[in-house]
């Protein structure tokens, strides 16, 4: 995953390892900052691998050889971000927001990283497929849909008012 996301910052498209930049890492000539901890088989395999999970192609050309990241490698990508999310600490508006969840069995994957997502956006388990929390996080919710494409499985509610809510309060310190 770094390398993948080494060349998606690096170059956005792709990026050139030509042979010349390994051999002389290899050799401890010259060491570019982004191969500092790797050596060139290390490359060669991850590179390899991402090729045969189709998040990359690469292309022999003169130069070297040219990575490029494909569409599924640049999803794989906003799936990593997901796990990046951290929850607002904003002054709360007296809104409850509630994701609901309805993600099929076969989607096992989506669903265990959608609770994860859900539980680094600060919200918190009410029951099996429904999470609370205080502050608003419509845009991270829309975009965690579309990354996990899973857009009619996740519903948002922003409700005023829930019964009996002073333990939601006290848990989340309002």
């Amino acid at each position: 995953m770094k390398l993948l996301e080494f060349v998606d910052d690096m170059a956005g498209e792709y990026v050139l390892v030509d042979k010349k930049t390994v051999y002389r890492h290899a050799k401890g000539i010259f060491k570019p900052i982004y191969l500092d901890d790797y050596f060139p088989s290390q490359i060669r395999q991850t590179t390899d691998r991402l090729e045969r999970k189709g998040w990359v192609e690469k292309e022999q050309t003169r130069e070297g050889v040219k990575i490029i990241i494909t569409e599924k490698g640049r999803k794989e990508i906003l799936r990593y971000e997901l796990e990046k999310f951290v929850p607002k600490s904003e002054k709360w508006d007296g809104k409850w927001r509630v994701v609901f969840f309805d993600v099929a069995e076969i989607d096992r994957k989506k669903r265990n990283k959608l609770r994860v997502v859900l539980k680094n956006l600060g919200l918190v388990e009410f029951q099996e497929s429904v999470y609370v929390g205080p502050f608003d996080c419509e845009k991270e919710i829309k975009y965690t849909r579309e990354v996990l494409d899973i857009p009619h499985g996740v519903k948002l509610g922003i409700l005023e008012k829930i019964e009996n809510d002073d333990d939601l309060r006290k848990i989340f310190k309002i």
